[in-house]
């Protein structure tokens, strides 16, 4: 490739985003198939029961299949195209989201208990946290509340990337539905990304959907049937964890610049759905006497199916 066109893509971020995905999405064309004849050879399944909707057994490394996608696209991009990045932050999300996978395999072959998972997620989200400073420091006003002390914006901000990392894992008991909010939440990163100029952001971003849209059509159409599994919903969440706080942080000039102070009601609205369904089970399990995190069937799509 001309030194002449590497310097081209190199400077527009927008054509450096799409073939970041188009690159993605051929390695997941062939990862996902791949893996899913790998799991099912290793009986790395999920058993249908009374609360799952499923009723064969589909194999559940659909995680691994996106995530060797988007790790290969990634190398493969930055290699190609050497554009400014912030290396730590790559670094830090890249020993983050390994982490979480192989917690999530765990979960997916032999069971982690609730405070195992949470002890790990916390480690993580906080080494993130701590060094790449992107601490929640102020409300911007909502529920009354401004400028946060260090000591709470710090704890705030855990649990917030701890909920976050969770948040696709506690929704996906339907085919599509964590897939499918990755996807516009990776989009409106993506974009912001692009307005903002922050390459990192949009080689992740649209890796991400590069990856995620040949899973989505083997997860809700092809009959070789894949799931997403802890494996997959733990680091997407994670990621996207990481561009909520981003995006919240005092260090976004995009946020600040253009929507002010509006920036916590747009990602309520963007993840609307998983907060929503979350606050939801887990008010009603809590009020019925049962530990919040046992799974049952009282989603909202739980619910729709009925219908």
């Amino acid at each position: 490739m001309g030194e002449g066109v590497i310097e081209y893509i190199s400077n527009n971020i927008l054509l450096y985003g799409f073939i970041s995905q188009f690159l993605a999405a051929i390695f997941s064309i062939y990862f996902v198939p791949t893996i899913r004849k790998l799991a099912l050879a290793k009986k790395i399944t999920d058993t249908p029961s009374a609360r799952k909707s499923h009723t064969t057994e589909v194999p559940v490394l659909g995680g691994v299949a996106v995530y060797l996608a988007a790790v290969f696209s990634i190398f493969i991009i930055i290699y190609l195209f050497p554009v400014k990045i912030d290396s730590k932050v790559f670094i830090l999300l890249g020993l983050g989201s390994t982490v979480l996978l192989f917690a999530g395999l765990l979960d997916d072959i032999v069971g982690l208990k609730v405070n195992q998972r949470f002890i790990i997620q916390a480690l993580v989200t906080f080494v993130v946290i701590f060094k790449t400073t992107i601490f929640i420091t102020s409300m911007n006003g909502l529920f009354g509340v401004h400028e946060l002390s260090k000591i709470t914006s710090l704890i705030l901000s855990i649990l917030i990337y701890v909920i976050f990392t969770n948040i696709l894992n506690l929704i996906d008991g339907i085919d599509g539905l964590a897939a499918g909010v990755s996807i516009l939440a990776f989009f409106f990163f993506a974009s912001v990304a692009y307005i903002s100029g922050n390459y990192l952001n949009i080689l992740i971003s649209m890796v991400s959907l590069g990856s995620l849209i040949p899973f989505l059509y083997f997860n809700i159409l092809s009959k070789k049937k894949i799931f997403l599994g802890d494996n997959g919903s733990l680091v997407l969440g994670f990621v996207l964890g990481y561009f909520t706080l981003n995006f919240l942080s005092e260090t976004n000039s995009f946020g600040i610049t253009l929507l002010g102070d509006h920036t916590i009601l747009i990602l309520m609205c963007l993840f609307s759905y998983p907060l929503v369904d979350t606050l939801r089970v887990f008010t009603i399990r809590i009020l019925r006497g049962r530990s919040p995190f046992l799974a049952d069937k009282n989603h909202i799509h739980h619910h729709l199916l009925r219908l």
